[in-house]
């Protein structure tokens, strides 16, 4: 009895180590880690993108924005400096900038009027503006999107710093731009 639970045994280890196991994998190299570079644009940090349009309107078809992300921080009642995420939307007639609250979360209107804009280039140039929300985006007058248009055609950084005159939930908005020049060939594009 003993020799046949010792065959039993045997034969089940055999039986499990048999034919159906899984073959060894050949493991592939490890790859190593490589850094991706954006390649230089004709439009610097910009890009043309279109809008989506379900009704066929093509009037302002093509858009300027940011390439890539360009992140700040955010300070209001429950946050101090948070995660901000920054994205330009400019067309022929509208000059946007939608604000990302921890990069995700659109700015809406709340019971601001206006927001204040402050911008000081590597040149220590300072130009004050003005801006509204009316949806998800601060959309600026076209005489001052010109100035800031001109800016964006320096060489050097930017530094935005924005404030909403909220009663009820103050916020201070702060990012930088580092040599946004090639606006204004995309801009040309867009307009032609």
């Amino acid at each position: 009895m003993k020799k046949f639970v010792i065959i039993l045994i045997f034969s089940v280890v055999i039986a499990a180590c048999g034919t159906k196991q899984q073959k060894p994998v050949q493991s592939e190299p490890v790859k190593k880690d490589t850094v991706k570079t954006a390649s230089a644009s004709e439009y610097g940090i910009w890009k043309i993108a279109s809008y989506a349009s379900n009704l066929g309107n093509n009037r302002n078809a093509s858009y300027i924005t940011n390439s890539f992300a360009i992140w700040g921080t955010f300070s209001d009642p429950n946050n101090d400096k948070a995660e901000l995420k920054v994205k330009f939307v400019i067309d022929k007639e509208t000059f946007c900038i939608k604000l990302l609250q921890y990069g995700t979360t659109a700015v809406k209107k709340g019971d601001e009027t206006q927001y204040k804009i402050k911008i000081k280039s590597g040149a220590a140039e300072v130009a004050d503006f003005t801006a509204k929300n009316v949806s998800d985006r601060l959309f600026i007058k076209s005489v001052d999107a010109q100035k800031i248009m001109e800016l964006f055609e320096k060489e050097g950084s930017l530094f935005f710093y924005l404030v909403t005159d909220s009663k009820s939930f103050p916020a201070t908005y702060s990012f930088t731009i580092d040599n946004p020049v090639g606006f204004g060939k995309a801009l040309k594009k867009i307009t032609e």
